[in-house]
This record gives structure tokens, C-alpha cells and sequence, in this order.
């Protein structure tokens, strides 16, 4: 692409600056968000906090990451309650199978299937790592025939978003592959034509994305059209800041790709798939702007020039996975050149998250100290609001800081989950909350304050007030679960996954399935629920539940990690 001229840079400048007084008006207007739609005024005086019993101190040990259950003489697994959680995938499966299969996602109380991705059988791709780490052959040989027979990547009903296919879709079929060839499913299941097919499916994918990296920096387009195989800007209906003429994206989508990628380089021997991702994240792992707060990336990101367009600091959704990943690129493979850049980095940015994203909140009724929350940071404004995606947060920061040895690091991962677990037993479902708000102690100005009766009455008895009252059977806080158990060895994060799996079954058991609770604030029953149930469900969220309850040999954290979406990939060079 030739330069930009004198004229071009003016206007390009002038709606920068008019997009940015727009995002801050919508974005940053706390009347707007406050006055959402999924707010909710009810509140039940049952619900008052419940006093969280404390896991025990953890002691550093050095070398491995994951505690040494046989050498403290200890089994890890409880395989009765591994297989309950191995009860509701299959479920989860047959359902979909029955009435939905080959659509993207079954509908959990009519039954229904809808397809809102590609097209591209998003349960069957999605949950094929969690049917063979449990063990499920029958349901795992029908999805590998679906994926190696009949889906057909190069037909796309619709531009294709390359972030969103690189970790939904990509990383299960090349992390079935390493699973295979660890031999975690049980020897000669899969045949070698049958591993070939889906290693070939996995790399047909990754050459109909190459386009998204034909970038001027490298960064990922925000679409790929596999028509004319070129990376493109979202349909306009879809733009963040419609009349802005460069593609824009976020720290998440242009930096949540390497683990993927280099996978696939180490079981297809060619190093182009890492070269594109590492050159992906290039511009903000060795970041040029300035960086207010060491780390931490402002966001969206002009991908023609690389500049911020505004000052969002984050390590929530659009962010948190490209942090997630800095620590991850080091673990998964220790002797590349730039691991220990990576790993750098992901300590400076964690380092500046514990000195400005975390506040504690005000005492909740009984108790002399506040949870520990992670806000976002938006244009000098602590915007103290915090989603069950943050919640991954605290696995982690924790993975992390047991990988560098650094006790402050690990004791603020711990806080981050148990304040995640603090949101789900404080509510009539004991299941979290979609989004939840704080009051900081300190001198941190509020962004916002609770608005209703019933959240300031939230605030006094749990430390917190609820903002979106929906449970829709995230992932991140059983994910944060899986790692505090898998480091720790403390059973006391059995105990919180097994309340968590029966207060979510007890909420979002339906005919077909598990659906999303309508209010968490609302006793459980069918008259709670949606009809809806994201794919994660099956693929992350009943994963991890698993692997809390499984031997600590199935998916060792010293052996195996875990992208975004809780597909392993094997540590090279293991």
C-alpha cells in the first residue's frame, strides 16, 4: 500500500477524532449502561453474603508447575463425580445429535437448531477435545467421520471471521491431532488415514486464513472473504466506527493466535504458521507507542498504522487473551527465540494490572475486607465493572506467576478467583452473575454506583451489585478452578467446581440439553431459563469440570497447554 498523502492524513485524523468523541459518548456514558436491559431490581433477602472458607497457603516448589499429588502420596481424581460431568456431555451430545447435528448449536428447551457462525457444525468442531479427553469414543469417532467426511470448510455462508476460526475451529482439529498422537485416546481408535484426514481438514483451514495475514503490519484483517481470497473489513452493518476508512481490531484478535499456529508448524513441519502468527502479535509485544501503563495495550488498533484509537486498557473481553497467550507462547515452547520476550512482557502487563486494573471493594456485611475485583481503564476513568469473561483472569495470572516463581503474582490470581466464586454463592441460583459492579474503597473514583433499591442492597450484604443478572454457563471461573486445583493440589477447589456443576444443572437442566439462566437473582426453574446455549458450554465449560475431577495425568499442566477456547496443545519438545 502506497503512502497516505498530506489530504488523506487529514482526513484520516478528523474521523479518528470524531469516531473517538462518539465511542466516549456511548461507551463511556454511565446513565447508558446503567439503564441496560438486563439489569435487574430483584432481590431476595435469602440472598446475603455467604462467608467464603480460605484455601490453604500455597508453598512454591520449584521446576514442575503442577503439584506433585503421587509424590505427597495423594490421588488427584474423584472419578464418581468425573464421571457425572462425563453424564451431562453425553447429554449435551446426544441431544444435538438427535435433533440437531451438522448445525451450529441445538436450542436447549424447544429442541431447535440455528447455525450463526459459517455454517460449519460449530458443537460437532468445537467439543471434539472434550469428548477425547473423557474418554467418549462413540461420540468422538462420529464427530471426527463429520469433521473428515463431510464438512466443508471452503463454502462460507458469510464472511468469515479469521480470530474467531483460528480458535473455534483450527485449534480443536490440530489439538485432536496432538491428543492422538500422545496416545490419550485409547491405541488404534483412530487409524493413521483417519489422523492424516484431519490434519489435512486442519491445514485446508489454515491456507483459506492465510489471506487474514496479508496485512500491512501482519495483524489480522477482521474478515477473510474465501471467494476472492483476500482479508477484508466486517460488513459496514457490523463496523465499530462506520466512515473509518482502515480495518481496525484489538489486542485479543490480532495477539490470539500463536499457540495454534505453532502447533500446527510443529506437526506439519512448515514454519510458515508460526511465522504469520509470530509476525501477528509482533506490533504489540514490541509495542512502539508509548505505554502509560507498562503492558498494557490501548485498544482498537488502526491495523494500517498500528496507532490506538483510543485509551482502553483491559484484561476483559477483546484483550484478556492476548495477555492469556504471552505467558502461554513461552510455556508452550520454552526454546524459541522470543519465549523469553513473551514471558517478559506478560509480567510487565501483570505487574501494571495488580498497580492499576485491581481494587478492592467494600467489606461485604460481616466481614472486615473486600473481594479483590479487575476493573477496565478507559480515558482516565476506572471503569469499575467486571464480567464472568474476566474470571479466566485469575487461572491465569496464576498459571503464570507459579511459572516465574513469584508469590505477589500468585496470591493475587488466587484473590481473582475466589472473588469470581464470591459472585456465584451470593445469588439464589449460586451461579454468577454476566456482569457484576463494586464500589472501590480507597481513592479511586467510581465510575459507576448502584442505581436501584435492590442493588444497594446487593452491595451491603455481598460487596457487590449485579448488572446483567444472566448465567449463561460461561466457562472462565471452572477454568480458573482447573488451575488452582492442578497447581495447588487444595481440594477446597473440588468442593467450589462440585457446587458450581450442581447449582448450574440444578438452574439450566432442559429436555435437550442445558439452557442459560434468564436471572440469577431469580430461584431456579423453567420459567428461568433461555432458550439458548453457547457452544463453550460443551467445549470449555463441562471440559474443565472434567479434568477438576479427572487423574492429574490426563492433561497434565506440565505436558499440555490450553488455548482460549481449552483445546490442548502438547508442550514441544515432550
Amino acid at each position: 500500500m502506497g503512502r497516505l498523502s498530506s489530504r488523506q492524513r487529514r482526513r484520516y485524523t478528523l474521523l479518528g477524532a470524531l469516531a473517538t468523541v462518539v465511542f466516549l459518548y456511548i461507551y463511556l456514558s454511565t446513565d447508558a449502561l446503567s439503564s441496560s436491559s438486563f439489569n435487574t431490581t430483584h432481590y431476595n433477602e435469602r440472598q446475603k453474603h455467604v462467608p467464603v472458607k480460605q484455601p490453604d497457603p500455597l508453598v512454591l516448589a520449584e521446576g514442575q508447575l503442577q503439584f506433585d499429588f503421587k509424590g505427597k502420596g495423594r490421588t488427584a481424581g474423584d472419578p464418581e463425580k468425573a464421571q457425572k460431568v462425563a453424564e451431562a456431555m453425553k447429554k449435551t451430545f446426544w441431544k444435538y445429535k438427535a435433533k440437531a447435528w451438522g448445525e451450529d448449536e441445538i436450542m436447549p428447551i424447544t429442541g431447535n437448531s440455528q447455525s450463526s457462525k459459517n455454517g460449519w457444525a460449530s458443537t460437532i468442531a468445537e467439543t471434539l477435545t472434550t469428548t477425547a479427553l473423557m474418554g467418549l469414543e462413540d461420540e468422538f469417532m462420529l464427530q471426527l467421520s463429520y469433521i473428515t467426511q463431510t464438512l466443508d470448510f471452503t463454502t462460507a455462508s458469510e464472511l468469515v471471521d479469521p480470530s474467531e476460526a483460528i480458535v473455534r475451529y483450527l485449534a480443536p482439529l490440530v489439538s485432536a491431532v496432538d491428543l492422538i498422537d500422545a496416545g490419550v485416546l485409547r491405541k488404534g481408535l483412530v487409524t493413521k488415514e483417519q489422523r492424516t484426514k484431519l490434519l489435512g481438514k486442519a491445514t485446508e483451514l489454515a491456507e483459506l486464513l492465510g489471506p487474514a495475514f496479508d496485512s500491512p503490519n501482519g495483524m489480522l484483517w477482521p474478515r477473510v472473504n474465501f471467494t476472492s481470497g483476500k482479508g477484508c473489513m466486517e460488513p459496514f452493518e457490523e463496523l465499530q466506527y462506520p466512515g473509518y476508512n482502515h480495518a481496525i481490531t484489538t489486542p485479543a484478535r490480532a495477539g490470539t493466535n500463536f499457540l495454534e499456529y505453532r502447533a500446527l508448524t510443529k506437526l506439519t513441519e512448515e514454519p510458515v504458521y508460526v511465522k504469520n502468527a509470530t509476525r501477528a502479535w509482533t506490533p504489540l509485544v514490541w509495542n512502539k507507542t508509548i505505554e502509560q501503563m507498562p503492558g498494557l495495550l490501548d485498544s482498537p488498533i488502526d491495523i494500517v498504522t498500528g496507532s490506538p484509537l483510543t485509551q482502553m486498557r483491559s484484561w476483559g473481553q477483546g484483550h484478556g487473551s492476548y495477555y492469556e497467550y504471552l505467558i502461554k507462547a513461552n510455556l508452550i515452547s520454552p526454546k524459541d527465540t522470543n519465549a523469553p520476550a513473551y514471558r517478559a512482557r506478560w509480567v510487565t502487563a501483570v505487574e501494571s494490572l495488580m498497580e492499576h486494573l485491581t481494587s478492592r471493594g467494600t467489606p461485604p456485611s460481616g466481614e472486615k475486607k473486600g473481594q479483590l475485583f479487575l476493573a477496565n481503564w478507559s480515558q482516565n476513568r476506572v471503569l469499575n465493572e467486571m464480567s464472568q469473561v474476566s474470571c479466566f483472569a485469575g487461572g491465569n495470572i496464576l498459571l503464570g506467576g507459579k511459572s516465574v516463581n513469584r508469590l505477589d503474582i500468585i496470591e493475587t490470581g488466587l484473590e481473582l478467583i475466589s472473588t469470581c466464586r464470591h459472585t456465584y454463592i451470593n445469588t439464589d441460583t449460586q451461579v454468577g452473575p454476566e456482569v457484576f459492579s463494586w464500589i472501590p474503597e480507597g481513592n479511586i473514583k467510581a465510575t459507576y454506583q448502584p442505581q436501584w433499591k435492590g442493588h444497594i442492597a446487593q452491595v451491603k450484604d455481598n460487596g457487590f451489585w449485579i448488572v446483567d443478572a444472566r448465567g449463561k454457563l460461561r466457562p472462565e471461573t471452572i477454568e480458573s478452578y482447573f488451575y488452582a486445583y492442578r497447581i495447588t493440589g487444595d481440594k477446597i477447589y473440588q468442593e467450589w467446581a462440585w457446587e458450581a456443576f450442581n447449582a448450574i444443572l440444578n438452574s439450566s437442566t432442559a429436555e435437550n440439553g442445558f439452557a442459560e439462566i434468564s436471572d440469577v437473582t431469580r430461584p431456579p426453574g423453567p420459567d428461568n431459563q433461555n432458550d439458548k446455549a453457547e457452544r463453550y458450554w460443551g467445549a470449555e465449560t463441562l471440559k474443565y469440570l472434567y479434568l477438576i475431577f479427572a487423574d492429574d495425568s490426563v492433561a497434565s499442566l506440565d505436558q499440555w497447554v490450553f488455548n482460549t477456547e481449552a483445546h490442548p496443545f502438547r508442550i514441544i519438545g515432550i
